[in-house]
């Protein structure tokens, strides 16, 4: 009897509208976590798990700034959720989802296709879903992809930088 009573659930209240925040914070968070993940990378170049002897060259520097983004967008993601009054757990959800995506990715192209690829579909987001109320799971998306564009960019400046 409650499915035809006519009221529909209150969905906009677990709504998210992005602002200029969600925007510019995740690529500027994002250059230190490419920074972090270039260090370590050059730290190890030849020593057990993180060697380039194990994995295939390009596509683990790739997946260790993914994994350092991903490590960047927890405490990127606690602080939304208590800011906009979401669930963090759907956050985090929709953030492993987009990284484990971006993991898989690595194999598959080479590196310039990639970058492409990251930032014309985060320019594409930050365009179309700021003028629109997304769930938590989209935004955590967009602030996944906006940490991923800063760490690209960010391991990038430090190779350009310190070698």
């Amino acid at each position: 009897m409650v499915e035809n009573s006519g009221t529909a659930p209150n969905l906009s209240s677990n709504l998210i509208k992005g602002d200029f925040k969600s925007s510019t914070m995740p690529p500027f968070l994002g250059l230190f976590a490419g920074i972090l993940a270039f260090y370590l990378d050059d730290l190890f170049p030849n020593r057990g798990y993180l060697s380039d002897e194990y994995y295939l060259g390009v596509a683990f520097e790739f997946q260790l700034i993914v994994l350092m983004a991903f490590l960047f967008s927890i405490p990127l993601l606690f602080f939304e959720s208590k800011r906009l009054d979401v669930s963090l757990s759907e956050m985090i959800l929709g953030s492993i989802i987009c990284n484990f995506i971006c993991l898989i990715i690595a194999y598959g192209h080479g590196y310039f296709p990639l970058l492409l690829i990251f930032y014309i579909q985060w320019l594409w987001i930050c365009y179309f879903w700021q003028k629109k109320l997304l769930p938590p799971f989209r935004y955590s998306i967009w602030i996944s992809l906006g940490l991923l564009c800063g760490a690209i960019a960010g391991s990038i400046l430090a190779l350009s930088i310190f070698n």
